[in-house]
């Protein structure tokens, strides 16, 4: 199953932030290219220059329709598994382009610095290069909590069509790339599934259940464990959240 795929994507260390990395093909990104062509997908290794000594890499799985997905592949602490930030999200959108294929996918680079990947991309979409883009879900931290999740305060036509399926939480959050989207005037929302708490509250609830939010303070450091998702909880998330909003 393409989610048991994770045990080892986690496996693949980069020597660290993109800045660490030089100009060639890092071992993550050149695992998601040997995964990507086990499963006969096509691709597109987008290459371009960051510095004199650093290059980004963008994978990118286009489609058909005027929906795209994101995730980010890049790491800063090569030490740890970084299963939930953001290895999950990786194989959750690939997952995703499997099952709908008319999607595209870009699996984005140096958002852990700045939203390089992302920045990259957003100034190919505003020259035309991907055509009509309506709307932009990028994927966070989505390795557990299945069809339990929050949405970005981000207003626009995605989040009122995420509203409009699901009776979904709007969370303040950190940095991620949809950020850099909206800067460019890209619509777009960062979507999290979170599972529930069996006991204590937190500031995040769906309906009458709370869910973890203290997960989120699990990236970079040692917590980011592959024992703290759950490959069910990614496929339900998938299949029971992605699908929905992609055909809506």
């Amino acid at each position: 199953m393409i989610y048991d795929k994770i045990h080892d994507f986690c496996k693949a260390r980069n020597l660290g932030s993109v800045y660490r990395n030089g100009t060639r093909v890092t071992p993550r990104v050149q695992f998601i290219i040997e995964l990507l062509e086990s499963l006969n997908l096509s691709y597109e290794l987008d290459q371009w220059p960051i510095d004199d000594k650093t290059n980004g890499f963008n994978v990118v799985l286009r489609g058909e329709s005027h929906k795209m997905v994101t995730a980010h592949h890049d790491i800063v602490n090569p030490n740890i598994d970084n299963a939930n930030d953001n290895s999950a999200s990786v194989i959750n959108a690939i997952a995703l382009k499997l099952i709908r294929p008319e999607v595209t996918v870009v699996l984005l680079d140096g958002e852990e610095v700045g939203g390089l990947g992302s920045t990259h991309l957003s100034k190919q979409i505003n020259d035309g290069m991907f055509g009509g883009v309506d709307w932009i879900l990028n994927l966070e931290l989505t390795g557990r909590g299945g069809s339990k999740f929050f949405i970005g305060d981000y207003a626009g036509r995605l989040s009122d069509h995420i509203r409009g399926i699901f009776d979904c939480p709007i969370i303040r959050t950190p940095f991620n790339d949809s950020v850099i989207f909206r800067e460019h005037g890209i619509d777009s929302v960062v979507i999290n599934p979170l599972p529930v708490l069996n006991e204590g509250t937190s500031s995040v609830m769906w309906g009458e259940e709370y869910l973890d939010f203290s997960m989120l303070y699990n990236c970079h450091n040692e917590r980011d464990t592959l024992d703290t998702i759950s490959t069910s909880d990614m496929q339900e998330f998938v299949e029971r959240v992605l699908v929905p909003i992609v055909l809506g």
